[in-house]
């Protein structure tokens, strides 16, 4: 009679190796399974990221549509009314004459100094862009205070561009208050600072 301890290990031999290749294609597959899901989830955060990256450029560049479609038409006003790119100092001389002429002014002459890039006391962002400033002295006769508006009326009315009068200095007629159309009762000094917008460095903005 065969003890217990006596195990035909060659009847099991069979079972046993088949157990043992059950186990190890059962942790080959656990391991291939997590292996795979963490490969899908490095290319799923992979391709997430390259979503909301196109996602935030498509956004931008609707944004940017959107500001074009708002502010390019405000752009071009300000281009063709003079306030950006190159200064427009024939058509002040221009509006200046005519000015002259309409209000039959007794004496009327300028002086623009060369352009300098205008620095104000208090900090300013130009997003790139600089700001620049012509100086013109005007020297007025007028009849009376009145003449003086209505050249700066005109101006406004006529002159390509904006300015600033930075001061005005008035002078009585050492002759008296007399009634002729060619001659001054009141002498005006003003100074007038032209500012435009443009490019640093003399470059000129230019529309497509």
């Amino acid at each position: 009679m065969k003890k217990q301890s006596d195990v035909d290990w060659s009847i099991l031999k069979g079972s046993i190796i088949m157990l043992c290749v059950s186990i190890s294609v059962g942790i080959s597959m656990v391991l291939g399974s997590y292996y795979f899901k963490s490969d899908l989830n490095k290319q799923y955060i992979k391709n997430n990221k390259k979503f909301k990256s196109i996602s935030r450029r498509y956004l931008d560049v609707d944004q940017e549509e959107k500001l074009l479609n708002e502010y390019y038409p405000v752009f071009v006003d300000l281009y063709n009314s003079g306030v950006i790119g190159r200064e427009q100092r024939l058509n002040w001389i221009e509006a200046l004459r005519k000015t002259g002429e309409s209000t039959k002014l007794p004496s009327l002459t300028y002086e623009i100094s060369s352009q300098q890039e205008y620095k104000p006391s208090f900090q300013i962002n130009y997003n790139g862009f600089s700001i620049y400033s012509s100086s013109m002295r005007l020297n007025l006769g007028l009849l009376h205070e009145g003449d003086l508006f209505k050249v700066l009326e005109d101006l406004d009315k006529n002159a390509e561009g904006i300015y600033s009068v930075t001061e005005c200095k008035f002078r009585p007629s050492a002759k008296g208050i007399t009634f002729s159309a060619n001659t001054a009762n009141i002498t005006t000094t003003c100074l007038l600072q032209w500012l435009t917008i443009n490019f640093p460095g003399g470059k000129n903005i230019e529309l497509i």
